[in-house]
């Protein structure tokens, strides 16, 4: 014979089950709030680094905050990428250790984003940015596995998004550098440059650079007038990368235009 279900234990059994559930809903939820915030904070950071030293760090340390609660999240890992690319861009030649150890970091952080989502241009980008500067770096560019390396993930990154334009100025900076037998082309490289800025005006490293080839050919008034760009108008969004580092550039490639025209 069947005991009969007390209804009264049955109800409080509901109320304990509902109430696990609620507290699981609510650590889910402020665990995500948590994870925002950290991001928000990271993003502050980043975007402000050139107001005050340790700022770079600080950013990255939120965002490896926000990845030990997300281990797998595309958007984090490739953002840590960018940020190791562009800590090191910053330091003095002097500090080439610390470069080096953020650039490989850089391209780890790069490297799982790659492997997390095999279709982001960013992953692709930034493994490939900071392993191109570490190759630049130690002088290992010109080696052939490490050219097919970065020839791949940066022709990938434009199979993605053909009008992605830190990878246009990536194309156009090694179009520069190799010889014309191997492909190299400064006309090549003007046009990539341009397309950049067409996809996206705020991009000012691509100025910088743009000018940077036109002084070198001599063509300096197209150089003076990109200069000029550059220094008119920081970005919209984000400045700190605008006050870092393509206004110092730009500044210092004008004194260096002055000195040449004034002779």
């Amino acid at each position: 014979m069947k005991r009969p279900v007390c209804k009264k234990a049955l109800g409080g059994a509901f109320r304990a089950v509902s109430c696990v559930l609620i507290l699981l809903w609510d650590q889910a939820g402020a665990a995500d709030r948590q994870l925002e915030e950290l991001l928000r904070q990271g993003d502050e950071l980043y975007c402000t680094h050139h107001l005050a030293p340790g700022r770079l760090d600080e950013a990255i340390g939120c965002y490896e905050q926000a990845l030990s609660l997300k281990p797998g999240e595309y958007r984090i890992l490739w953002k840590l990428s960018e940020m190791h690319q562009i800590y090191g861009m910053l330091l003095e030649d002097r500090e080439r250790a610390k470069k080096e150890a953020l650039w490989e970091k850089g391209m780890e952080y790069g490297r799982r984003a790659v492997e997390v989502f095999p279709d982001g241009k960013e992953g692709h980008f930034y493994y490939m940015a900071n392993m191109g500067a570490l190759a630049r770096e130690r002088g290992a560019l010109q080696s052939v596995w490490k050219f097919r390396k970065i020839r791949k993930e940066l022709d990938r990154t434009l199979e993605i998004d053909p009008n992605y334009a830190p990878a246009l100025v990536a194309k156009a900076q090694y179009l520069t550098e190799m010889p014309g037998l191997l492909g190299g082309s400064d006309e090549e490289a003007v046009r990539l440059y341009e397309q950049a800025l067409r996809a996206d005006p705020d991009y000012g490293i691509a100025r910088y650079y743009l000018a940077e080839l036109h002084a070198r050919r001599g063509r300096y008034e197209q150089a003076l007038a990109r200069i000029a760009e550059i220094l008119a108008s920081p970005p919209t969004d984000c400045v700190a990368n605008w006050a870092a580092i393509d206004r110092p550039w730009a500044e210092k490639l004008l004194e260096e235009i002055r000195a040449k025209t004034s002779r």
